[in-house]
């Protein structure tokens, strides 16, 4: 498999890069970047696969480039709005496109896990407390986001409260609290390094080839 990364000079395309040596079957054959006049002119080879963990102001140019190569669309970063949000789902009309908020193969089992007891525990405070390296921008995190749409839709609440904490060089953790009369049930996802998220990418392009055109969710990929 060939695979294209934008971002590839990032903390996560610099991870992509180190753990792609792992795989035998994939290759990197270039990489993307709008915002510095990147545009792919020097890429050859034929690319199965583009994974994207940069910007969301590049996500026009990624449909674009997408759909003129063929490609499908691996879309890793977070912070879109909906109108973008709309035109992923469009883009799913010609080409295979994935969102993924948290590639990690430990977040999207815990989505599973937190879909299928919050409903019994809708009685409870449910709250969310995620902590990251002080350079991460968004807050809350794409995670939380996703992991409080899971709840919300399993429970028909409106909102999760969730707390956000940058500090430090922390990767990422999401505690899930369920907080009832004199008993608390904790969930907690711990990422001790970036390696999880790249190698959860890695896997999931993988398994993004094969598909035909259509808008894609990462929990269609965890069953």
């Amino acid at each position: 498999m060939n695979i294209i990364i934008c971002g590839i000079n990032g903390a996560m395309g610099t991870a992509l890069k180190q753990e792609v040596q792992n795989y035998d079957d994939i290759n990197v054959i270039g990489s993307l970047s709008p915002i510095k006049g990147n545009y792919g002119q020097d890429i050859k080879e034929i690319a199965d696969v583009i994974i994207d963990f940069s910007n969301p102001s590049n996500l026009n140019f990624l449909i674009d480039y997408a759909k003129k190569t063929k490609c499908a669309l691996l879309i890793c970063t977070t912070g879109f709005t909906k109108e973008q949000e709309s035109k992923m789902v469009n883009a799913g009309n010609s080409i295979p496109v994935l969102i993924s908020s948290n590639t990690s193969f430990g977040i999207n089992v815990l989505r599973k896990i937190l879909k299928s007891i919050s409903a019994e525990l809708n009685d409870f405070d449910i709250n969310i407390v995620e902590k990251h390296h002080n350079k991460k921008k968004d807050s809350p995190s794409g995670t939380a986001v996703t992991l409080a749409e899971d709840i919300m839709e399993a429970t028909g609440r409106d909102n999760i409260e969730t707390l956000s904490i940058r500090a430090g060089t922390i990767p990422g953790e999401h505690t899930v609290m369920f907080s009832g009369v004199d008993e608390v049930l904790e969930i907690k996802h711990t990422a001790f390094s970036k390696r999880i998220f790249a190698r959860g990418a890695l896997d999931l392009a993988l398994k993004l080839s094969t598909k035909p055109a259509g808008f894609y969710s990462t929990e269609e990929f965890f069953k």
